[in-house]
């Protein structure tokens, strides 16, 4: 083989791997885990309430523009009180937002410059994405961080028809992949 063509097939497997691994997942080829239902579509803001002033989906991802929204959106899916949520966001620097569930907050943020300090070891740099997840057993979740624990024993709020729950307060941020598993 040629000194040409080795430069020219190498070229052509670099800008093959670049485009791979730089391509972002389309909201519709993401597929939940056996048994999860998921609560957004990648679409519109089809099943939550709210206030939608301020969110949209934008490719693929609810996007909260904390300065033009005016309060927050939960999902219409009720769930148990022994169910798995996950969803992953995505933090503007210094940004400051919550997730509820059954009408409690649990506070999302930029934790490595926000806080608070435990939950900042297993948190990606703000602009990142990071996965968070509730398993609940009869209203007391273990909530995890990118696979950690940050909180052993959180418990959930108590209206049930409160689902899961996206909080508007600092900044901007974007959520996407939410869903949810009842436990049996």
């Amino acid at each position: 083989m040629s000194r040409r063509m080795v430069v020219r097939i190498r070229s052509m497997l670099i800008g093959l791997a670049l485009t791979s691994s730089t391509t972002p997942v389309r909201a519709d080829d993401f597929k939940p885990e056996e048994g999860f239902a998921r609560l957004d579509n990648g679409k519109d803001l089809s099943g939550w309430a709210g206030d939608p002033a301020g969110w949209s989906v934008q490719d693929g991802v609810i996007h909260l523009d904390a300065k033009s929204a005016k309060g927050s959106i939960y999902s219409e899916t009720p769930h148990g009180r022994t169910s798995i949520i996950r969803l992953q966001f995505r933090a503007t620097p210094r940004a400051d937002s919550g997730v509820y569930v059954h009408g409690k907050q649990f506070q999302v943020r930029d934790y490595p410059t926000v806080g608070p300090k435990p939950y900042a070891g297993p948190c990606k740099p703000a602009g990142q994405w990071n996965d968070l997840e509730w398993d609940i057993t009869d209203g007391v979740a273990v909530v995890k961080l990118n696979g950690e624990v940050i909180e052993p024993a959180w418990p959930i709020g108590k209206n049930a028809k409160q689902g899961v729950g996206l909080q508007k307060e600092k900044g901007d941020f974007d959520f996407r992949y939410v869903r949810i598993k009842e436990k049996k």
